[in-house]
């Protein structure tokens, strides 16, 4: 006899046998071409003119950014403030975290979005290319949408699968690119869980079959460790870590806060405030190279060699990430908070590495960096990337496991989950 619970979880999935289901799953192929080839498209643009503005980036040497890191992100700035004001956009952009919870992108300002978005990357901002590629997938998606007149429940089908598409392609895995589309959705009751899964996974295979022949795996077996023997006392020290990397996420909250009540203070028009945010980048960029950017190219560093940079100025850098990472989404800069966040964590796993060495790097640079990341409230997608990303097998996967699982209970207690999603975001009082 089935029982009353499952008896209704099976009638809340039933559409997945209607004719409905496989109408929405073949509009998720589609959404999955789109993002696929947007996904190529706007990372090959973005590398073409970084590399055509700016050459050479990154370095940890004090003060050697050079005039280009002072002029770049000022004159960026400027440019972003005039985006705003020409296509009439509105002062502040939704988050692409904000529009999956909302289940819906708007097509009319998705494209501005995107504009906005490539001019920060460009530009030097601390935010990644994830929340553009987002935007612009699930404005077509949306675009899709409306014009068959889809209910609203199709539509968060389409915007999710849009987010499914392009995380699936990024991180190389299908799956891996509809449960984290799901985790930031934040509404994972079981009847829209199964409702989803498979949408998402099937725009997430296209996106993926699409961006892997021209890109390769963009973001995962980035870095190279030393290899290591699997102890049992690891574990413990996931633990360790986790207690480390929920301290990190609360500090980007806490700076988010701070700079917020400054960028409050500020003129409220967008050229200015965009132009006064391009300029702290200028400066710290100038100050510090490293901090300038999303921080995937820059963490190779570290992990190369983590001691040649030292326990203070790893630090230091992450700090000044902290604000330029915060001052970009507080001033109209758009772009993803999730890369530059893997770099802070990561860069604090190191210097675990060297006070520590006993924990190895892979390990250390792995289990902060997911910690780090189960503060914005997507768990298992960041236990299985700091997996991915480290290259690690299952024994000592689970040490990452443990620290996300410490981590997120620590925030989550606290009411502190998901500092930089939209509250990171969201301006200051005028």
């Amino acid at each position: 006899m089935v029982s009353g619970t499952l008896r209704i979880a099976m009638t809340s999935v039933a559409p997945l046998r209607s004719r409905a289901f496989w109408i929405l799953a073949g509009r998720s192929a589609v959404i999955g071409i789109f993002g696929g080839v947007f996904a190529v498209a706007f990372i090959g643009v973005e590398h073409a003119l970084t590399g055509l503005v700016w050459g050479q980036t990154g370095g940890y040497e004090w003060f050697g950014g050079g005039l280009r890191a002072l002029v770049v992100p000022i004159a960026a700035g400027a440019l972003v403030g005039l985006i705003y004001l020409v296509l009439g956009l509105p002062r502040r952009l939704h988050s692409f975290i904000e529009e999956l919870e909302e289940g819906r992108t708007d097509p009319g300002t998705a494209p501005g979005a995107v504009l906005v978005a490539l001019v920060s990357l460009v530009g030097g901002a601390s935010l990644g290319p994830e929340a553009p590629l987002v935007t612009g997938a699930a404005g077509f998606a949306n675009w899709l949408t409306e014009r068959v007149s889809a209910s609203p429940e199709d539509t968060r089908t389409a915007t999710l699968s849009a987010a499914a598409g392009v995380f699936g392609g990024l991180m190389s895995s299908p799956l891996i690119g509809a449960l984290l589309a799901l985790e930031l959705e934040h509404d994972q009751d079981l009847p829209f869980f199964f409702r989803h899964i498979i949408p998402g996974g099937v725009s997430g295979t296209i996106g993926f079959l699409i961006v892997y022949p021209v890109l390769g795996a963009p973001f995962l077996g980035l870095y190279r460790f030393p290899p290591f023997e699997f102890s049992a006392w690891y574990l413990a020290a996931g633990a360790a870590m986790g207690v480390v990397g929920a301290i990190v996420g609360l500090s980007i909250g806490l700076v988010a806060k701070i700079v917020g009540r400054v960028v409050g203070r500020l003129p409220a028009s967008p050229v200015a405030r965009a132009a006064i945010g391009g300029c702290v980048l200028g400066a710290v960029g100038f100050m510090m190279p490293a901090t300038l950017f999303s921080g995937v190219d820059t963490l190779g560093a570290v992990v190369a060699d983590p001691a040649e940079i030292g326990v203070g100025l790893l630090l230091a850098v992450v700090a000044l990430k902290m604000v330029t990472l915060t001052t970009s989404l507080r001033t109209g800069f758009y772009g993803g908070p999730f890369f530059p966040m893997f770099f802070i964590g990561g860069s604090v796993g190191a210097v675990l590495h060297l006070l520590f060495p006993a924990v190895p790097l892979a390990l250390a640079v792995g289990a902060t960096m997911a910690a780090t990341g189960a503060m914005a409230s997507i768990p298992l997608s960041v236990a299985v990337l700091g997996a991915f990303v480290v290259g690690v097998g299952p024994p000592a996967a689970a040490v990452i496991s443990i620290a996300v699982i410490v981590a997120f209970s620590i925030g989550y207690g606290l009411g502190f989950v998901g500092p930089w999603s939209s509250a990171a975001a969201e301006p200051g009082p005028s």
